[in-house]
């Protein structure tokens, strides 16, 4: 059950991870057409840091049980660490620069992903979860 609960919440998280970058790489090139299409309330400071907080959400749900009960490595922690703080970092240092923003959200969301995708194999190797 929690191996299943994990994998769920591993897909999830990567790819709220991935629909926060989209979001916030596309957002510039669209920031016209959005009120014609009825999406405004995707230019909101708060539409982004909602995606923000599911992708950390997320990954805490799915990343602290399964280093805690199944695999007991911290690489996946550190690279989800790494990503999110890249992202956050993007908000407060690079919002006018879309290159160095670009650049550092797509990183952030790689490695978020990469902790989800390290996760699930840790989790699928590890002697505690084939012995159960």
């Amino acid at each position: 059950m929690i191996e299943k609960t994990g994998k769920w919440l591993d897909a999830a998280g990567a790819t709220a991870s991935w629909v926060c970058a989209i979001h916030c790489l596309a957002l510039p090139f669209t920031v016209s057409l959005l009120p014609l299409i009825g999406l405004s309330f995707l230019l909101d400071e708060t539409t982004e840091r909602v995606f923000i907080g599911i992708s950390v959400v997320l990954a805490v749900l799915s990343l602290l049980p399964a280093y805690f009960r199944e695999h007991g490595k911290l690489r996946s922690i550190f690279l989800a660490a790494a990503g999110i703080g890249l992202i956050v970092m993007t908000h407060f240092l690079f919002e006018e620069n879309l290159t160095f923003k670009f650049i550092f959200l797509l990183a952030g969301a790689i490695l978020i992903s990469a902790a989800h995708f390290l996760n699930r194999r840790l989790c699928r190797a590890c002697e505690v979860c084939t012995t159960s």
